[in-house]
């Protein structure tokens, strides 16, 4: 005769008293090497790289705008605002539509992987920077075998 655990709720540190699962919902992308998520709450859209309209006296990392639904979207490169290069953009890029401080803007990245929920236990705080950084980075989430940074856009888009 084998012995088997059970689990219930209350032994699971996901969960509530209740029994449901404390999940943080993220839209997940790629940018470079590095793996990114954001709040699923700010996406507003996602869309395939269309031209974009350049704008002069932009901040250096916007590569221009975009009508989206009648509204002017600053896009922003997403590998600019990093510190990485410029990217070399593709039809494979796409733009997520984010809002922040109650205005949209558009992301340029390489692709967007998935939507993924992340419980509390899978949650890491974000790597210690000496209090130099601007804390584009507010936390790490640990997802299958893959660890992405969870991006903050207030500070990484000035709102």
């Amino acid at each position: 005769m084998t012995s088997q655990a059970l689990q219930f709720a209350d032994d699971d540190p996901d969960s509530d008293a209740a029994g449901t699962a404390s999940n943080s919902q993220f839209v997940t992308f790629s940018c470079g090497k590095r793996n990114f998520g954001i709040d699923i709450m700010a996406v507003r859209e996602i869309r395939s790289w269309s031209p974009v309209t350049e704008v002069p006296d932009q901040p250096q990392a916007v590569r221009g705008v975009l009508d989206v639904r009648g509204e002017v979207v600053q896009v922003f490169d997403l590998n600019q605002l990093l510190g990485s290069a410029l990217t070399e953009v593709s039809q494979s890029n796409v733009v997520i539509i984010v809002s922040v401080a109650d205005k949209s803007v558009g992301i340029l990245v390489d692709a967007v992987s998935d939507i993924i929920s992340v419980g509390d236990k899978n949650m890491r705080p974000a790597p210690s920077n000496g209090g130099n950084g601007s804390g584009v980075v507010s936390g790490m989430a640990k997802h299958e075998d893959t660890l992405f940074s969870i991006l903050n856009l207030a500070p990484l888009l000035g709102g």
